[in-house]
C-alpha cells in the first residue's frame, strides 16, 4: 500500500501532530524511518490523565478513574494510589526520549505531590532548555478529583525559573505546590515575563514584591487561595495591568487561617482588579480612605459583607477609580438611605450585581431591595445592568408593591434580572424601570443564575410552577413598546 501521507512536508506533518494526545504522538515514532524523529517537531507539550487512556470508558476500566455516586450526580475520581507513578513514568519516558531542541509550551495537569520533587525539577530544566514559552505545573489534576487527604505538597524550586536560558519565558503558572526561592534572587532571567499565576499554593509575600520589582514586563498576576508567611504583599508595579487576588491567607498558630486583602496598590497602569474585598482604613476625621494608586482603572471585581455600607464603597470608588467603566459586585445585603455622593461613577458603562437574600434579611423593615434604583442614580451614563438573584426561595411575606417616583434614568438600555421566581421586589423592581428607565430598549427576567461563569446555570422549579405567571400578571397593565420586556 502507498503511504502518501510520508510524502508530505515536514511542516504539515507536524502540524497533524498537534491535533494528537502525548500518548499517540509517542507512539508515531515506530511507524517507519520517515516517522522516526517527526514527534519532535511537536512545540506544545501537554500531559494529562490521558497518558494513561485514549478516553474516559478506558480509564473505568483500567481502574485508574473511579467512579462515586453523591446525592445528585456520579462524580468521578482518580485512583492516586493506582495511577500516580505510572503517569509519572510515562511522562519521564516521553522527556528523555524527545529528541525535539524548541519547544513553546510545557503543561502538566494531574495531581504530584513531594514524592517526586526531583523529578518535576528534571521536567522544568528540559522546558527551560528548550527555549519554552509558556509552563503550567496544575498539581490540583482538574476537572476530576482525587481520593485522597495528604497535603504533601510537590516543592517547585524557583530558582529554576532563573536559568540563564529563561529569558524566553512569558508565562507562568502554578498550582497546589510549595514555591521555594532563594534569598536575593536576580530576577534578570525573567525579564520577558509577562503572566504570572499562583493557585493553591504556599509561599513567601516578599518572593511577590520582589518579583514585582524585577519583571519590568509583567503585565498579569493572579493571586488564588494562596497561603502567605503573615500579610498579602505589597503590589507595586509600572507595568502591571491585570490583578486578581482572591481567597489569600495566613496560617495563624499552625490552627487558624486568617484572611488577608490588599492593602497598599500602587499600579499606574491597572486597567482591571478583582479581589475578595476592598480594604479602606478611617482617617482621624472619620473618613474612609485606601492605599491604591490606580488612576486608569477600568474594570473592578469585589464583594461587600452584610455589615458594611454600600454607600462607602461607591464614594471611594469614585474617588480611586475615576476611570472605571465596569463594576461586578457581590453583596448579601445593602442600605436603604438614597446614595449621595459629589463624584458620581461618571464613567461607569457595566454593572453586575450578584446578590445574596436571605429571609431574616428581607423582613427587616429597614432593608429595601430598591436600593438597586439607587445605586443606578449615581451612575448616570451606564448602558447595561445585569442583577442576579442567588439561590432564590419565594418568601412568605410579600411586601406591598411601590412606585418610587423620584427615581429616572436617561441612559440605561439594557437590564438583565436573573435568578427570579416571583417575589414582590422583582415586580416592583422591574414596573419602576419600566416606567422611570427613559431610554431602555430590553429588560429581561429570568429564573437563571449561577455563581460562577465556568459554572452550570440553575433555577427555582417555583418560576415555573406560577411565578412567571405571576409578574406577568401584575406587570400586565403596564405600557410596554415593541419587545422591550422579555419574560423567560
Amino acid at each position: 500500500m502507498e503511504d502518501r501521507i510520508s510524502e508530505l512536508s515536514d511542516d504539515i506533518l507536524s502540524y497533524i501532530l498537534t491535533m494528537l494526545s502525548m500518548k499517540d504522538l509517542f507512539k508515531t515514532s515506530i511507524l517507519s524511518r520517515r516517522w522516526c524523529n517527526l514527534w519532535a517537531l511537536r512545540k506544545d507539550l501537554f500531559f494529562d490523565i490521558f497518558m494513561l487512556g485514549s478516553n474516559e470508558d478506558d480509564l473505568l476500566q483500567s481502574g485508574y478513574l473511579i467512579e462515586v455516586p453523591s446525592v445528585s450526580t456520579v462524580d468521578r475520581y482518580v485512583d492516586l494510589n493506582l495511577c500516580t507513578d505510572e503517569f509519572v513514568k510515562l511522562v519521564n519516558q516521553f522527556v528523555k526520549k524527545f529528541q525535539g531542541t524548541k519547544i513553546d509550551s510545557f503543561l502538566v495537569n494531574f495531581y504530584i505531590n513531594s514524592k517526586h520533587n526531583n523529578i518535576i525539577d528534571q521536567w522544568i530544566s528540559f522546558a527551560i532548555a528548550r527555549g519554552v514559552v509558556k509552563v503550567d505545573l496544575l498539581f490540583k489534576g482538574s476537572p476530576y478529583a482525587h481520593c485522597t487527604t495528604r497535603r504533601n505538597l510537590c516543592k517547585i524550586d524557583f530558582a529554576l525559573f532563573l536559568e540563564t536560558n529563561a529569558s524566553t519565558l512569558n508565562h507562568i503558572c502554578l498550582e497546589n505546590c510549595i514555591v521555594f526561592h532563594p534569598t536575593n534572587c536576580d530576577f534578570t532571567p525573567l525579564k520577558n515575563l509577562k503572566s504570572l499565576s499562583l493557585d493553591s499554593a504556599k509561599l513567601d509575600e516578599t518572593f511577590i514584591e520582589s518579583l514585582l520589582s524585577n519583571c519590568p514586563q509583567l503585565e498579569e498576576l493572579c493571586l488564588l487561595f494562596c497561603e502567605l508567611k503573615s500579610l498579602m504583599p505589597e503590589i507595586v508595579s509600572s507595568s502591571l495591568c491585570h490583578l486578581k487576588a482572591i481567597g489569600c491567607y495566613f496560617v495563624y498558630e499552625t490552627l487558624y487561617r486568617v484572611e488577608v486583602n490588599l492593602i497598599l496598590l500602587d499600579c499606574l497602569n491597572l486597567t482591571s482588579l478583582e479581589l475578595d474585598c476592598l480594604e479602606f482604613t478611617s482617617l482621624e476625621n472619620g473618613l474612609n480612605t485606601m492605599n491604591f494608586n490606580t488612576p486608569v482603572l477600568k474594570r473592578i471585581e469585589f464583594f461587600i459583607s452584610l455589615k458594611q455600607e454600600l454607600n462607602t464603597y461607591v464614594a471611594l470608588c469614585a474617588t480611586f477609580f475615576p476611570e472605571l467603566e465596569i463594576m461586578q459586585l457581590s453583596t448579601l445585603s445593602m442600605v436603604t438611605t438614597s446614595l449621595q455622593t459629589t463624584q458620581p461613577l461618571k464613567h461607569l458603562k457595566q454593572l453586575n450585581l450578584f446578590i445574596f437574600l436571605y429571609s431574616e434579611i428581607l423582613d427587616d423593615v429597614e432593608y429595601d431591595p430598591l436600593w438597586i434604583l439607587n445605586i443606578l442614580q449615581v451612575c448616570p451614563f451606564l448602558q447595561k445592568l445585569s442583577a442576579m438573584f442567588a439561590d432564590p426561595k419565594l418568601f412568605d411575606n410579600q411586601k406591598d408593591i411601590r412606585d418610587v417616583e423620584t427615581f429616572s434614568h436617561d441612559e440605561v438600555k439594557v437590564i438583565e434580572l436573573g435568578g427570579c421566581v416571583g417575589n414582590w421586589y422583582e415586580i416592583e423592581f422591574v414596573m419602576n424601570v419600566l416606567k422611570y428607565a427613559h431610554k431602555l430598549e430590553q429588560i429581561v427576567v429570568s429564573p437563571f443564575w449561577r455563581e460562577d461563569e465556568s459554572l452550570d446555570w440553575k433555577s427555582n422549579p417555583i418560576w415555573f410552577q406560577g411565578g412567571r405567571e405571576k409578574l406577568s400578571e401584575k406587570l400586565s397593565g403596564q405600557v410596554v413598546q415593541g419587545e422591550k420586556l422579555v419574560i423567560v
